[in-house]
């Protein structure tokens, strides 16, 4: 298949390395001429980590680069083109821009797909002449690595479109999920809960990005904690999405977004790609500092006041069980003991 992607930021340069290392022919284009060289390098350089690794043979990898085709104009006719994926920035004005710019010069067999994380695909689709061609195609950072996409049919979507997206994904090795075009779809709507509440304990001082992801990693047990999939993912997209989920759910006050992260998106600390949002990043960056080491008595009892109401008790009753469960001693009644 003949791929164009427009858009070469962190989105679209991954697009184009997974979908060139699958076998397609991939365009990149972008309206500046240095991001798509950007890209082009970048792809270059992990599909040299891979060999470095022994996870890609050295013949794999210039067949790779040889299928990535660098555009000067993200506009440009291409009658082979089957397929065009959206990376832009997450704005429908601009992805609208894109999408009737593009309908004017491609063929109308050509597919498109918006990469939108959290817009609506039906409105996207809408401003086009023919808004049955589009459907939403939701990858997640890195795109090689994240073996999910979100295919996201808008409500004028022809039938078969879906099918074809969802067969191009596990295609080239990536699970495809069918979502509803509904705010945030579902990851990025069910990830809200941990961003938005994160950003709340944040905001009343309860503790630090460094803490909070600290936990969120050890009683969680996901492989990052909020802050730094922020800074990984990017604050201005989190940002983005998170105003555009609330907005979809009619400011629903559960999804209210924190204003930490426009302030933060101002001053242009944006996460890794910037070298700077909640943590630092390059060279001399330290780092959070290490959680100190848990110092006392291992083997003291621990005990649990009594008081609260009646529905608080099957709470402290869990409590008690999960504390006992772990090797602790626990102590009730009117006071702790001596010991």
């Amino acid at each position: 298949m003949r791929i164009r992607i427009v858009g070469a930021g962190a989105m679209g340069r991954g697009i184009a390395q997974w979908a060139a290392s699958a076998g397609h022919t991939v365009e990149l284009a972008d309206v500046r001429a240095e991001a798509v060289t950007d890209a082009v390098g970048f792809v270059a350089s992990m599909l040299e980590r891979a060999v470095a690794k022994g996870r890609m043979s050295a013949a794999d990898r210039d067949a790779s680069l040889a299928r990535l085709v660098p555009l000067a104009d993200p506009w440009a006719a291409g009658p082979d083109v089957e397929l065009v994926i959206e990376a832009v920035r997450e704005d429908l004005e601009t992805k609208a821009e894109v999408f009737g710019k593009l309908e004017r010069a491609l063929p109308s067999s050509a597919v498109f797909a918006t990469n939108t994380s959290s817009l609506s695909v039906t409105r996207i689709a809408a401003t086009l002449q023919d808004p049955s061609r589009l459907a939403g195609l939701h990858f997640f950072n890195p795109v090689p690595l994240m073996r999910i996409v979100e295919v996201v049919p808008g409500a004028a979507t022809r039938p078969e479109i879906p099918a074809a997206l969802t067969a191009l994904v596990e295609g080239c090795g990536h699970r495809a999920v069918t979502v509803a075009d509904s705010p945030g779809f579902l990851v990025n709507h069910a990830g809200r809960g941990l961003v938005t509440e994160a950003l709340a304990l944040l905001e009343e001082s309860v503790a630090g990005p460094a803490a909070i992801d600290r936990i969120a990693r050890d009683v969680l047990g996901l492989r990052m904690g909020p802050f730094e999939l922020m800074d990984l993912t990017g604050l201005d997209v989190t940002a983005a999405v998170i105003d555009s989920i609330w907005q979809g759910f009619r400011y629903e006050d559960r999804l209210r977004p924190s204003y930490l992260t426009p302030n933060r998106v101002v001053a242009g600390l944006h996460g890794r790609k910037t070298g700077r949002g909640w943590y630092a990043y390059g060279e001399g960056a330290g780092g959070p500092a290490p959680e100190p080491e848990v110092t006392g008595d291992g083997d003291r009892p621990v005990f649990l006041a009594p008081g609260g109401s009646a529905e608080s008790a099957p709470y402290a009753d869990a409590l008690a069980g999960s504390l006992e469960a772990a090797g602790v001693r626990v102590e009730r009644g009117e006071g702790p003991s001596a010991e």
